[in-house]
């Protein structure tokens, strides 16, 4: 991208988008860092106030409003919004999605190009229910206004319901789940905390303020590939048959690296978090794979399927 071009869309970016990291901002523009640095000094050099921060997470935001020309829209990008439209639709645990669709109308009917929906998506079962709604709502309520919540929660392992008072931060979807990563004031520290009728009831938001921790950032709570952030586990592995031509699609993990031994074999080596992640994948392969490494996973594996065994003997 040429300097000129990496400016504007840079503006486009911080405009659309709020505030971001100079890492971010470098990746969407494929770029590095100290371009960024240079990029900001000569958008301000042209006018606009680029007002930043320091610090682990630091980066850059335009000054609130701030007006920028209107740029018109390839058809391509014209497409990619009425394929979100359709895709959203058959992934109903997207709750503003009837909100997001009239925002789509009104903007398209703006537009004089005419171009064609093409995808096909398969519906996700999601069950989202109304009070679920209500109680994600309250929790986005206190998360914006910087007021607590009390509600009642029962942790998977638990037997009752206990009355909890938390600090909103993120509502997060994790595979069609929604949960609240929020401090805990009875744990004083970030927990979790899924949205479902048989887990959480009598959400209420009170008048209690709280201020945000300056250094929180969500990729200090978060997993890679889940919502746990959890112990990397490296896989060393021979995949079969079926199995393996459905793995050289879908490469699984993180940072896959798939070598053919056959037409009938692959061997795989990757990267999954947490041993549960790691146990399951390798559990729904079934008696298509060889696992070669880490050993005591392998014996953890082995002695699940003794156990397999042993109840449908």
């Amino acid at each position: 991208m040429k300097r000129c071009a990496a400016c504007i869309r840079m503006l486009q970016l911080l405009r659309s988008r709020g505030f971001m990291t100079r890492e971010e901002l470098a990746q969407e523009l494929d770029t590095n860092v100290r371009n960024i640095l240079e990029y900001r000094k000569e958008l301000e050099e042209a006018g606009y106030v680029i007002e930043g921060t320091t610090g682990k997470y630091g980066g850059y935001q335009l000054k609130s409003g701030t007006l920028l020309p209107v740029a018109g829209l390839y058809e391509e990008e014209l497409r990619s919004l009425q394929e979100s439209r359709r895709y959203l639709e058959s992934h109903r645990d997207f709750l503003p999605y009837a909100t997001y669709c009239r925002a789509i109308d009104k903007f398209l009917a703006t537009t004089t190009l005419q171009v064609r929906e093409s995808g096909v998506y398969v519906e996700e079962s999601a069950d989202v229910t109304g009070t679920m709604i209500s109680m994600i709502r309250i929790c986005e309520q206190g998360r914006d206004a910087l007021f607590a919540v009390e509600l009642q929660y029962k942790s998977l392992h638990a037997s009752d319901f206990e009355t909890i008072v938390i600090q909103p931060y993120e509502i997060i979807n994790v595979k069609g789940s929604y949960y609240c990563l929020a401090y805990s004031l009875k744990a004083r520290a970030y927990r979790n905390f899924k949205f479902s009728e048989e887990r959480m009831r009598n959400v209420r938001l009170t008048r209690r303020p709280f201020v945000r921790d300056a250094d929180f950032h969500i990729r200090d709570y978060i997993g890679k590939t889940g919502l746990i952030r959890d112990e990397i586990i490296e896989l060393k592995l021979y995949v079969y048959g079926e199995s393996a031509r459905l793995i050289s699609e879908k490469k699984p993990g993180i940072s896959p690296v798939l070598e053919w031994v056959d037409e009938q074999t692959l061997y795989l080596t990757t990267m999954m978090e947490g041993r549960i992640s790691a146990r399951n994948f390798l559990l729904s392969l079934g008696n298509q794979c060889q696992l070669v490494s880490p050993q005591d996973l392998k014996q953890e594996i082995h002695a699940i399927a003794k156990d397999m065994l042993a109840l449908y003997s």
